[in-house]
């Protein structure tokens, strides 16, 4: 590490302090909004480091992008020691590791129960990765399902041909590439302004990001397609963590455990809570696609798997076989 870095960890750190003695204190940064699921998901992880810790350790988070990243440039950020603690839509990771496509392969994770059991099987994968670029994985934060925002309903095979949709990772780019349309691959803080002047015609994401982003100023339908569940993932700095005591190391690690058991478990009532919002807002919620255009989608979804495996090579292949063995059906 470079020593600028070296020395930003160390300040950040208190290391030049008495160890018993310091408070340590941690930017984290995270370019969702306040009221997400990831907002709120770590607001309770700072506040229960803060808790577990006795005040030894204070987490100071910035949302919305406050400190000026994007999730594209959280890998590096906290690697420089430019922040010590980041959360991070798993797909801008894909372009360092194909693991990062694993969770938002179309239609292979039908609810929540099976987009946890993948997961946890990959889950050494994803500590590999941080571990290799001097950082520690602490927990991941599940999206509820991704479904088709747009100005009408996307439920026939017409309806998205040609339509200009926002993606946030290579797998949705890929996946509506084959279906037929139009994607533009964005960082969130971009959605937002494209769709206002027109630069994108619908967008792939969750009714929790139509929510947070209030999309009904804009788009008038959330197509249910039940896509994929992707995973963001907060990621600490490694020499950061590796100064602090064991008691200050322990306290991040028991809030990050009970982070993510609540972040799981806030799903079902997300949803039901986002479809409430979203018909308060004149928001058309569509429950059924045609026969034609699940047939498809499903085509679609294939090929993407199958270039996914065959980029991932033996270690994807061996994590679809557990995956498949766990739920009971063949990709």
């Amino acid at each position: 590490m470079a020593l600028r870095s070296v020395l930003a960890v160390a300040l950040a750190f208190g290391v030049f302090a008495t160890p018993a003695l310091a408070v340590t204190k941690l930017d984290m940064t995270n370019e969702y909004e306040a009221h997400s699921i990831h907002g709120q998901g770590d607001t309770f992880f700072a506040n229960k480091v803060k808790e577990l810790s006795n005040g030894a350790v204070e987490i100071t988070l910035h949302l919305g992008g406050s400190l000026g990243f994007k999730s594209k440039d959280n890998l590096d950020a906290v690697g420089d020691g430019a922040v010590p603690i980041a959360d991070t839509i798993g797909g801008v990771l894909a372009g360092s590791d194909s693991i990062f496509l694993l969770s938002s392969l179309p239609f292979l994770a039908a609810n929540a129960e099976e987009a946890r059991t993948l997961y946890t099987i990959s889950l050494p994968a994803y500590e590999e990765f941080f571990k290799k670029n001097g950082q520690r994985l602490l927990y991941a934060s599940p999206w509820p399902a991704s479904g088709l925002w747009a100005k009408n309903p996307v439920d026939t095979v017409d309806a998205i041909k040609g339509l200009k949709m926002r993606t946030y990772d290579a797998n949705g780019t890929r996946t509506l590439i084959e279906a037929e349309a139009s994607p533009i691959q964005l960082s969130w803080a971009d959605v937002v302004p494209q769709l206002a002047t027109n630069g994108i015609q619908g967008v792939l994401t969750s009714a929790e990001g139509g929510v947070n982003a209030k999309f009904w100023e804009h788009l008038s339908h959330f197509t249910e397609v039940n896509y994929a569940m992707p995973l963001n993932f907060v990621h600490i700095n490694g020499d950061a963590f590796d100064n602090m005591s064991k008691e200050k190391q322990d306290a991040i690690l028991a809030a990050a455990k009970q982070a993510d058991e609540r972040n799981w478990a806030a799903l079902l009532e997300r949803v039901q809570g986002n479809y409430k919002t979203l018909k308060e807002n004149n928001v058309t919620i569509v429950e059924e696609i045609s026969p034609e255009l699940q047939a498809h989608l499903a085509k679609a979804a294939t090929k993407v798997i199958s270039d996914w495996k065959e980029t991932a090579g033996p270690r994807g292949e061996m994590i679809i076989k557990a995956y498949s063995d766990k739920v009971g059906r063949s990709y």
